[in-house]
């Protein structure tokens, strides 16, 4: 990738987990505010970044049978070669990119090298329980942090701690959504709202999947709707209720959803970034992550912007109760979009302005 000297070079690292890190990397990339280089070993890279992104492959970090030890202050710190390799990569990706700052999501061990390595560090922030000592050290130590969403979403004890220093970034709009109200697709009957909605669920790539007991457990309470379900199902041999239907992953998620009268998706940034841009009343479905990270943004997401949530795999979670009250309050979908998403132009300023609290 060529470099300009009016522009700072930047090495964003992308964590391999789902494909999330990937999107906002690109998010960062297309802003055309950096000569920016990727440093992942995430299969999909070469495939979601814009083609002119820098991009280095690094060896993977998994050490199978490690278990961290019970005293230990940060997350994943085998030995061995793996490890060795990954960090000399890592490090020769930043001696060869000479990064002005050097951007993290996200990783405490990752954040933590290169800045002991010399480099200026901003960290991403992200939703859940991180009062652990090694997400209280890299949100020290880090030169700045941001959030792929607006303040309003933010906990108030962290933000009133580390606000100072964070960049609430959001996701840019490409869609013109926050120009639109949420509503039911185009051509749908009034009576589609509350009779014969049609759903569409996009499961996320970073957990493997929801199971199909817990779709089906959803459907059975909303029997009146049609449930289509987009991207990876867990047990998916097994019975499929008769109003759902399992259509895989597919390339056009934001298409699915337009053309559904509601959208249930999972609690992660980039779903929900997608999912109120579709323009569709929303539910929020949190699945499994690190620190509770989706259960604590769909619980910020309520609090916010109103919207409901079901946890996948809650056994007493009121589906039924949920989409009635999108479907009835499709703003609340409006109001979390305010919250998420950001003028494209707006988005470029804010990411300029994080690079250049670190570079003064």
């Amino acid at each position: 990738m060529s470099t300009s000297p009016s522009r700072p070079r930047v090495l964003y690292y992308a964590h391999d987990h789902g494909l999330g890190h990937l999107h906002h990397a690109a998010r960062a990339a297309g802003t055309g505010a950096f000569d920016l280089t990727v440093a992942t070993s995430a299969a999909r890279a070469a495939e979601v970044l814009p083609a002119a992104t820098g991009l280095r492959m690094l060896p993977s970090d998994v050490v199978p049978g490690h278990r961290q030890p019970s005293g230990s202050r940060l997350h994943y710190t085998p030995t061995g070669p793996v490890i060795r390799d990954r960090f000399a990569a890592l490090l020769e990706a930043a001696r060869t990119v000479r990064p002005d700052v050097a951007v993290v999501d996200v990783s405490v061990e990752t954040a933590l090298f290169l800045r002991l390595a010399g480099y200026p560090v901003i960290h991403r922030r992200m939703h859940g329980d991180r009062t652990d000592p090694g997400h209280e050290l890299v949100y020290a130590e880090s030169d700045h942090l941001i959030a792929h969403y607006g303040a309003g979403l933010e906990e108030p004890g962290w933000r009133r701690r580390f606000g100072a220093k964070t960049t609430f970034l959001g996701a840019p709009d490409t869609s013109g959504r926050l120009g639109r109200r949420a509503g039911p697709r185009a051509g749908a009957p009034s009576a589609a709202r509350t009779t014969r909605p049609e759903i569409a669920v996009v499961t996320g790539t970073g957990g493997g999947g929801v199971r199909l007991a817990d779709l089906a457990r959803a459907a059975g309470q909303v029997p009146g709707a049609r449930w289509h379900v987009y991207g990876p199902v867990r047990g998916a041999d097994g019975a499929v209720p008769p109003n759902m239907v399992l259509h895989g992953w597919t390339d056009d998620v934001a298409g699915r959803m337009r053309a559904a009268d509601l959208a249930v998706v999972s609690a992660g940034y980039s779903a929900v970034a997608d999912a109120t841009g579709s323009a569709r009343p929303l539910v929020l479905a949190p699945e499994e992550r690190p620190f509770d990270e989706q259960d604590h943004f769909a619980a910020a997401a309520q609090s916010a912007a109103g919207v409901p949530w079901c946890r996948w795999g809650d056994e007493s979670a009121d589906w039924a109760g949920a989409v009635e009250t999108a479907l009835q309050d499709p703003a609340s979908a409006d109001r979390l979009a305010a919250e998420v998403l950001t003028e494209p132009g707006e988005y470029r300023h804010r990411w300029e302005a994080a690079v250049g609290q670190v570079l003064g």
